[in-house]
């Protein structure tokens, strides 16, 4: 009996010196520790990161919590660490991009399609912006695959809208089958501006058009400072603008207004400061018998990371785009 009582006592001493040793171990080992709690954050991010995609809203919930109370707690500071730090900016960034196309989808378009193009044009601005924000690090891999496809996404979601709306459109049978022209010279009352606008183009059933001439009216509400500056394209369509359309060029009719689109290549000159863009032009339309008036122009040009609106309804409207550049009457032919 003493004898393994004995027994007993040495095993006791032997088992809490091998714990306690452990203990210390572990302890001591506080970088072993904090690689531990590392990886485990990291795949909190992971998980966060995925669900943004699923479920946006609960995804920005849980990693406000995680952030106050996981990499921020007991005075304590995870971004600090670099790998962390650039997880949890990306994370941010899906919750950001998949909470904001939510929000898109939760809100009803405008009924205008100058409007809505507008909004696609917002959309891309904040959707590349975000990915201007990802870590170089880390802008690889599927994680970056599934946040670009997102992107994606959301411009499609406006362009469905768009050709909803072209396709259920009724063309104006009068417009069709016609040569359409005028030429028109718009001068500013103080003679410090003029423009020739030259139209010779028909409309054709598909929404296309046939341009021989077409006047892009000028962007006038750009500032430098206080004083405006504009963007406009050259007035010699056939010759700099016709060759340089990334898609054909397209009107739509929608209520009492018309909309022309046109997307130009980036001029190879880099001082001309004109990469690819997009322009829109609406105009109120009327149309007696062989006469067609475009009045009250709106002007949008996108040329990323650039959006300028001008025009009809702006508040540079009345001081920047005079008389005669607000209605033009062409005549068929």
């Amino acid at each position: 009996m003493f004898v393994m009582k004995y027994k007993l006592l040495i095993f006791s001493i032997f088992t809490f010196t091998v714990f306690s040793s452990c203990s210390k171990e572990l302890d001591l080992d506080e970088e072993t520790q904090i690689a531990i709690e590392k990886q485990e954050i990291l795949k909190k991010l992971d998980l966060l990161f995925d669900l943004a995609f699923e479920d946006p809203s609960k995804a920005e919930e849980d990693y406000n919590t995680f952030f106050t109370e996981e990499l921020l707690r007991d005075g304590q500071n995870f971004i600090v660490d670099n790998d962390i730090r650039m997880r949890t900016t990306f994370t941010d960034l899906a919750i950001r991009l998949n909470v904001h196309f939510d929000e898109i989808k939760s809100q009803k378009l405008p009924e205008s399609l100058f409007d809505i193009y507008y909004s696609k044009f917002e959309s891309i601005l904040f959707n590349r912006s975000l990915l201007g924000e990802i870590p170089q690090q880390i802008r690889k891999g599927d994680k970056l695959a599934t946040f670009e496809a997102k992107v994606d996404e959301v411009s499609n979601f406006f362009d469905e809208k768009i050709k909803e709306i072209e396709s259920n459109a009724q063309p104006n049978q009068n417009l069709l089958g016609k040569q359409w022209k005028a030429t028109k010279w718009a001068i500013k009352p103080d003679y410090s501006a003029f423009y020739i606008m030259d139209y010779n183009f028909s409309f054709l059933a598909d929404g296309g058009l046939e341009i021989n001439n077409f006047y892009l009216y000028p962007l006038l509400n750009i500032r430098m400072g206080n004083q405006p500056i504009k963007a406009e394209e050259s007035s010699n369509f056939p010759d700099d603008i016709a060759n340089t359309q990334l898609s054909p060029a397209k009107f739509m009719l929608y209520n009492n207004k018309i909309l022309f689109y046109f997307h130009l290549e980036a001029n190879p000159n880099a001082a001309d400061i004109k990469f690819n863009r997009e322009w829109i032009y609406e105009f109120d339309y009327k149309l007696e018998n062989n006469s067609l008036t475009f009045s009250n122009p709106r002007v949008m040009r996108f040329m990323h990371p650039f959006l300028y609106v001008g025009g009809y309804g702006t508040e540079t409207y009345e001081e920047l785009y005079f008389e005669d550049l607000r209605s033009v009457t062409l005549t068929a032919e």
